[in-house]
């Protein structure tokens, strides 16, 4: 039984996806991104070692087929993909000719290494990224999916995952999602304009609303966990030009500064995301963290992954 109220916290949660994450987008182009998927090899290891020498705690929430070895493996594992009514969403079959290695959609060494560092979570991001509020999606697609999963996380890691991060963060299917072992998901942000996320929605207003919430100084997403969810508080974005990342990093720092007891400061991102400028990028990844680091040495706040909140909260709420 909880005996005292959780101090303030902070989580930070990867969407690590690889090309299931943008396999729509890209369809059949390669040579454009193959480089920024590839830099990702390079920038997971030194993530890891960014977040173990802070003693910082971290969900990876990863694709499942991640974890397969190969092409072969992922037929076998993978469920039927939802008929949606845009057929371009759904996983083309064609993807194992464009990238016949699989580099670009496995990486189950990198996943052995992220569960074998201390403090870090392998939470999933689904099996192959399917998106939950697109029209031709079903609880049965939901269910087989995160099946899925939970047998190749047992099989590979010795326990079913229990957080869960919704692919572009359509938020839905949540009986669904309980019913399949997850303790602990990801929400969005209050704000209409956080959930505009489904294809016919995330247009140029919400998007731009996004950007500018993520370099006004003064703006305060953190927030308790509400039952079973611990809503985002910002997306970090090491793609900014130097003026927009002070303010942004000045954003951080008012978070950080103004946390109170219960609430989350939830930072998020994609291993993705520092495909480009790695080194560049993993810099100001760094310099993030050592705002996050000093204030836990101080006894401000602590880290912690999603997987954590589950046990500092008891068990989930009822819808």
């Amino acid at each position: 039984m909880q005996t005292s109220e959780p101090g303030p916290r902070v989580v930070i949660s990867l969407d690590f996806e690889l090309r299931w994450g943008m396999h729509d987008p890209l369809r059949s182009r390669l040579d454009g991104d193959r480089r920024r998927l590839d830099n990702v090899r390079e920038a997971v290891p030194a993530l890891l070692k960014l977040f173990s020498t802070r003693s910082l705690r971290v969900t990876w929430a990863a694709v499942g087929a991640l974890a397969c070895s190969d092409w072969s493996e992922y037929a076998a594992r993978a469920p039927r993909p939802p008929k949606y009514q845009q057929p371009s969403l759904a996983i083309d079959p064609h993807d194992a000719e464009l990238d016949p290695d699989g580099r670009l959609h496995f990486a189950a060494d990198l996943l052995r290494a992220v569960h074998a560092t201390p403090g870090q979570e392998l939470g999933t991001h689904t099996f192959s990224h399917i998106l939950m509020r697109e029209p031709g999606v079903t609880a049965d697609d939901v269910t087989a999916d995160l099946q899925a999963v939970s047998c190749l996380w047992q099989a590979r890691f010795g326990a079913p995952p229990v957080s869960l991060v919704f692919p572009r963060n359509q938020v839905a299917f949540l009986a669904v999602v309980r019913s399949c072992g997850i303790r602990m998901w990801r929400g969005n942000e209050p704000a209409w304009y956080y959930h505009r996320n489904e294809r016919s929605t995330n247009r140029a207003a919400p998007r731009a609303l996004r950007l500018l919430d993520a370099v006004n100084p003064w703006v305060r997403h953190a927030t308790p966990p509400e039952g079973d969810m611990t809503r985002a508080s910002l997306f970090l974005r090491t793609n900014l030009p130097a003026g927009l990342w002070a303010l942004h990093c000045a954003r951080i720092q008012h978070e950080l500064g103004a946390l109170r007891p219960r609430q989350v400061f939830h930072l998020w991102w994609h291993p993705d995301n520092l495909g480009v400028d790695t080194r560049a990028r993993l810099a100001r990844v760094e310099q993030v963290l050592d705002m996050v680091a000093e204030k836990c040495l101080r006894g401000l706040v602590v880290s912690t992954n999603m997987g954590d909140v589950v046990q500092e909260e008891g068990p989930p709420g009822a819808d």
